[in-house]
């Protein structure tokens, strides 16, 4: 996992249309969500390492928080779901970066605004567009744009999937660029109770430094 932590909090899902009209958040959504406002508690295996986080809500706000079982990697986040059709997001990561030195501690601060749209065959397409701040200790600074999408889709009544993809772009002279994107499958055994398999990519260049990793994530994950 490079410079990253189990994102966006609670691994999830994948695809299907994006025809869509505009719609409002709701306390009682699909577990996979993102505007979802319910409790709820993650756990996840990423690599083999241990991931753990939850959930707080109250009726327009979620509080949210992860980590691996080592502590390096970690992910706070906070969502304000208004009764228009734009959500606010705001997100603290801290993790690990590949400098000339070796890998460095970052901590990425990044604000954003959601947008939902409802697709053809209960599909929810979900786009953000965001600003956030790399600080690599020891290395260098970096602003970047932030855009994504998250295309959910319910198969069955059970099953789900869930198609993501997050690009950011140096925007302050920094030569940054990084891409992330993953496809998984998820099974609902209940409304409060979901597993999920994604498999994952990572590419990132920051100056003249450029990686990428792939890696398949287990989790299962519980709302109330």
């Amino acid at each position: 996992m490079s410079a990253q932590v189990i994102n966006p909090l609670f691994s999830s899902l994948l695809l299907l249309s994006t025809v869509s009209l505009p719609a409002v958040a709701e306390q009682y959504r699909h577990i996979a969500d993102p505007l979802n406002l319910s409790d709820s508690l993650y756990v996840g295996f990423t690599d083999n390492v241990l991931n753990v986080g939850g959930t707080l809500a109250t009726d327009h706000q979620k509080f949210s928080a992860n980590t691996n079982t080592g502590g390096d990697k970690w992910h706070l986040g906070y969502l304000y779901s208004s009764s228009n059709q734009w959500h606010l997001r705001a997100s603290i990561d801290h993790g690990k970066t590949d400098t000339p030195q070796g890998k460095a501690s970052h901590y990425q601060y990044q604000l954003g605004l959601m947008h939902e749209h409802k697709g053809w065959l209960k599909t929810q397409v979900f786009t953000e567009f965001a600003v956030n701040h790399l600080a690599v200790k020891s290395y260098t600074d970096s602003t970047a744009a932030n855009a994504s999408i998250t295309v959910l889709k319910p198969i069955t009544e059970h099953w789900y999937s869930e198609l993501y993809a997050r690009g950011n772009a140096g925007i302050d002279g920094v030569e940054r660029f990084d891409a992330r994107a993953w496809l998984a499958m998820g099974y609902q055994v209940n409304p409060q109770w979901s597993w999920v398999v994604r498999y994952q990519y990572d590419w990132e260049k920051l100056e003249n430094i450029e990686t990428d990793d792939t890696q398949w994530v287990f989790a299962v994950r519980s709302q109330f």
